[in-house]
């Protein structure tokens, strides 16, 4: 029992303890913590843009940053779970430079702070050569912050001048800004510290360490194998230098010991092509070897024998483009259509889907899974909801990159194995989750991380280099880079890394209107058709991201024990002057008809509807060459629109309306159809058809023989005039000579060809295009349709060239069209003639009926059936119509063989 005296120390005990627990702050079991809303502005009272921002919280007089957020997406930015009580300073940095800071006492579960930073400086470089007096144009320039982080990226123009850029100041010491100017791959200089200050656009001239020429010898050693060098009984060598847009600049004779020299070049890098010369003269590539030329190169060799030795990184050749931003709804129509011209060009494409947008779209999932179907698809993972992957610990990576896996398989039944980063951000904490997952390639950007060049690896890193667009941050508005430009970055990133990447955004596919709308830019959907076309004419291979490193793979080849189907080859070329229309460059296109016409040569016009008739210089042009048969025309439909888009009824409106206005306007029945944009369904085909259009010609990229549509003859374009008449480093011979050359393996491929031209391509260009003829060109076309014909090919309508083909499969002699010529200049008999007929007889072209055998003899033949040999011997009917011709008159007993 207890005592009352303990009783009573007992209940003070528990009074004390009691006091004792109770007097413990709160936060030792369950602290308390509140919210500070950071809002960060300029000096002139503006929010600042939050791209380039980071902020670090310290806790009282701590040194380590308690949190450290970058990047920000927003401003202003709340900073959550910060215990109460507790004297916070916020540093900010802006573009790596210390900005400002401020100090806050977290008192309430909602603080707030505002803290001004100062205005941004303006910054321009002007880069010249080590002379300081001469600018460097076409340079790459990166301004980078003194953390190495890139800000800034643009090319320099022809007065040295870069874009200029806004950035923060560096205000404290050891901030500050420098330069990387780069000429090429490994062909870098780096500036000095730039101290940049606040309100001010400042000019800073750079003078570089390279000199205007390099002003030394340079010897290349050309070896036929490891140690020893050519010589004269390995043949005749010559060694040519071109640049990365494929310009050649230099050529040299390789001597009889080997070697080969070159001087007075700028510091670059350059393609080496070792080409053997044969007795005509022709050239022929053996090898090639990228060869860079600074100040300290002297020696240079090239192994013909040994392929291997002449570099250090794998080139495949190849461009792969690749489709950000891919998801359910949004801007759905442009993504469509993106994939749409990949599928009708039968192109590979890389789609970078956001995994939790992606799934109820079924117009978007159908055309997807239609573009895997076929095998023109590949599907990357763009994360799960486009958030930088840096700003997240590693569980939070993991989470969303499986998860994204996982909606991409139950939705397409496939697994990505390539990685597109949002915003083109990532670590190596990314990059092992990856290698974890399954995951073999990582597409991000060349500003993030500098491409490695190509070498066979486990995981591979190709990152972008050109960019169908580019957006600007001060508009919102995604500006579109022209082809050319694309084409430039392509090749130089072939040339420095092996391969290409090419990124494009809905957006950019999107017409604007106060906003991106959900309807299509046809312009810059035709503008990415032209420039894939562009890409495979210059032999240059498409393949998805994830194959790469497998474009050195064999194909499968169907076995066949047959020998090679022969195609039929007419030995024939057609023209085709598209987009015919009023006032627009006419006279541009009537200079272009007038060379055909002066030249008796067969073009085939295609009009666009609703703009022709009204400009009587076009009209009456038309006409003109109608009278004197030097033209057909054809329809384009009625307006310039994709017409695949359409239903069956809008389509045959489009092409009945357009042929009633060539009837109304010229008197002329169209029977060719050529679909705007080279697209078209078997919608398009029916009103075609529907329309008496017996001949169809869209590009041979997208209808491919064989032609079996009995009702209506598909005539494809094979080529486009551009193509056939720009410069290709890699065929010998003048600009002339390659044109025919090209044509000619056109012909050899596809036995027949149609080049495709238009106004614009004989136009001159200053930013848009003049009514002004750029003669060169019309030069060139004249050269072109000479050459074509002293080579033998015959130039004809394009309607002609099913019934060639047809008929191109009988071997008719050369000299029977020479005594049709004679024959109908009455300088052969009629009897001579009928010996050359004997040879069609006896090879069963032509068929005779057995009472008109045996006595040879003619009478009273018709005009026109001399008239017709006449026009036979030169290329104006077909061998058909000719021999259809000679069968009447031996049915009908005129001659007898």
């Amino acid at each position: 029992m207890i005592s009352h005296s303990h009783k009573h120390f007992l209940f003070a005990f528990i009074l004390i303890l009691s006091a004792c627990i109770f007097a413990v702050p709160h936060e030792a079991f369950s602290q308390s913590t509140g919210t500070l809303n950071v809002s960060i502005k300029s000096e002139n009272g503006d929010r600042v843009v939050p791209q380039g921002l980071v902020l670090k919280v310290f806790r009282g007089l701590d040194t380590l940053p308690l949190r450290e957020l970058s990047p920000l997406n927003e401003n202003p930015l709340a900073i959550s779970s910060l215990p109460l009580n507790h004297r916070y300073k916020v540093e900010v940095y802006m573009n790596s430079m210390y900005a400002g800071v401020g100090f806050i006492d977290m008192k309430k579960a909602q603080e707030d702070l505002e803290i001004t930073i100062k205005n941004t400086g303006g910054m321009r470089l002007n880069i010249f050569y080590k002379d300081g007096q001469t600018p460097i144009a076409g340079a790459a320039v990166t301004i980078k912050s003194h953390d190495g982080i890139a800000w800034s990226y643009s090319k320099t123009d022809i007065n040295g001048n870069t874009l200029r850029v806004w950035l923060h100041p560096s205000i404290r010491d050891g901030d500050h800004y420098y330069a990387e100017v780069s000429l090429a791959k490994d062909i870098l200089f780096k500036t000095a510290p730039i101290k940049l200050q606040p309100n001010v656009a400042q000019e800073f001239k750079i003078t570089t360490a390279w000199p205007v020429l390099v002003d030394k010898l340079i010897t290349v050693e050309v070896y036929n194998s490891t140690t020893n060098k050519v010589t004269k009984q390995d043949g005749s060598f010559v060694a040519e230098l071109y640049d990365r847009q494929k310009n050649k600049v230099a050529q040299s004779e390789v001597t009889e010991r080997g070697l080969a020299y070159f001087s007075k070049l700028k510091v670059n890098n350059y393609q080496l092509y070792i080409k053997s010369k044969d007795s005509s003269g022709s050239l022929k590539t053996v090898t090639t070897k990228l060869m860079p030329v600074t100040e300290s190169t002297s020696i240079v060799k090239v192994y013909i024998n040994n392929p291997e030795l002449n570099s250090d990184h794998l080139n495949c050749n190849c461009v792969a483009f690749r489709l950000d931003d891919v998801q359910d709804f949004f801007l759905a129509p442009a993504q469509i259509a993106v994939m749409s011209t990949f599928e009708k060009k039968q192109v590979p494409l890389t789609i970078g889907i956001i995994g939790s947008l992606i799934g109820t779209d079924q117009n978007l999932v159908n055309t997807i899974k239609l573009g895997l179907a076929n095998g023109n698809l590949e599907l990357a993972s763009h994360s799960w909801n486009n958030r930088v992957m840096t700003q997240m610990p590693k569980p939070d990576q993991e989470k969303l990159i499986g998860d994204t896996n996982q909606r991409i398989r139950s939705v397409f039944g496939v697994t990505p194995t390539t990685f597109i980063p949002p915003e083109n951000v990532f670590d190596e904490t990314t990059i092992q989750i990856l290698k974890d997952n399954g995951f073999t390639h990582i597409s991000s950007a060349a500003t993030v991380k500098e491409p490695t060049p190509f070498t066979k690896s486990k995981f591979y890193q190709f990152p972008i280099v050109p960019y169908t667009a580019i957006l600007n941050t001060a508009t919102g508005i995604w500006e579109h880079v022209p082809n050319e430009q694309i084409l430039n970055k392509i090749d130089e990133s072939i040339f420095d890394y092996g391969y290409a990447v090419v990124m494009m955004h809905p957006y950019e596919f999107s017409l604007y209107d106060n906003g991106y709308t959900n309807k299509v830019n046809s312009t810059s959907v035709e503008r990415l058709g032209a420039l894939i076309d562009t890409i495979k004419s210059k032999n240059i291979k498409i393949l998805p991201i994830g194959s790469i490193q497998d474009y050195d793979a064999p194909q499968a080849v169907k076995p066949n024990d047959d020998k090679p189907e022969q195609i039929p080859n007419c030995n024939c070329v057609a023209f085709r002057l598209d987009n015919v229309q009023d006032f627009w460059l006419n006279d541009v296109q009537n200079t272009v008809m007038n060379t055909f016409a002066e030249s008796k040569t067969p073009l085939t016009l295609t009009v666009i509807g609703k703009f022709i008739g009204d400009d009587p210089k076009t009209v009456n042009a038309i006409k003109e060459k109608l009278n004197t048969s030097s033209v057909r025309i054809g329809s384009r439909g009625w307006e310039y629109l994709d017409h695949s888009a359409f239903d069956a009824e809008r389509q045959a409106a489009s092409v009945l309306q357009t042929n009633k206005k060539i009837s109304d306007v010229f008197g002329v029945r169209a029977s060719v159809f050529a679909p705007p944009y080279d697209a078209f369904s078997s919608q398009t085909i029916e009103a075609a058809r529907q329309a008496g259009i017996k001949f169809f010609s869209a590009s041979i990229v997208v209808d491919k023989p064989p032609y079996q549509d009995s009702s209506i003859r598909h005539v494809p374009s094979t080529a486009y005039f551009e193509n056939v008449i720009s410069d290709d480093p890699f065929l010998s011979g003048t600009v002339q000579q390659k044109a025919l050359t090209k044509v000619q393996m056109v012909v050899k491929q596809h036995g027949f060809a149609v080049i495709s031209l238009q106004a614009s391509d004989f136009a001159v260009k200053h930013q848009t295009f003049q009514n002004e003829v750029d003669q060169r060109k019309i030069d060139l076309l004249k050269s072109l349709i000479s050459d074509m014909r002293s080579s033998g090919m015959s130039i004809v309508f394009l309607e002609m060239i099913p019934s060639m083909l047809d008929d191109s499969m009988i071997s008719v002699p050369s000299w029977i069209k020479n005594n049709a010529g004679w024959w109908s200049e009455g300088k052969i008999t009629d009897s001579e003639f009928t010996t050359g007929l004997e040879f069609l007889i006896e090879h069963k072209v032509l068929k005779i009926p057995p009472t008109q055998a045996g006595t040879g003899g003619t009478k009273n033949i018709p005009s026109w059936i001399k008239n017709n040999a006449g026009w036979w011997s030169e290329g104006k009917i077909t061998d058909a119509d000719f021999v259809k011709g000679i069968q009447y008159l031996i049915e009908n007993g005129i001659i007898r063989v």
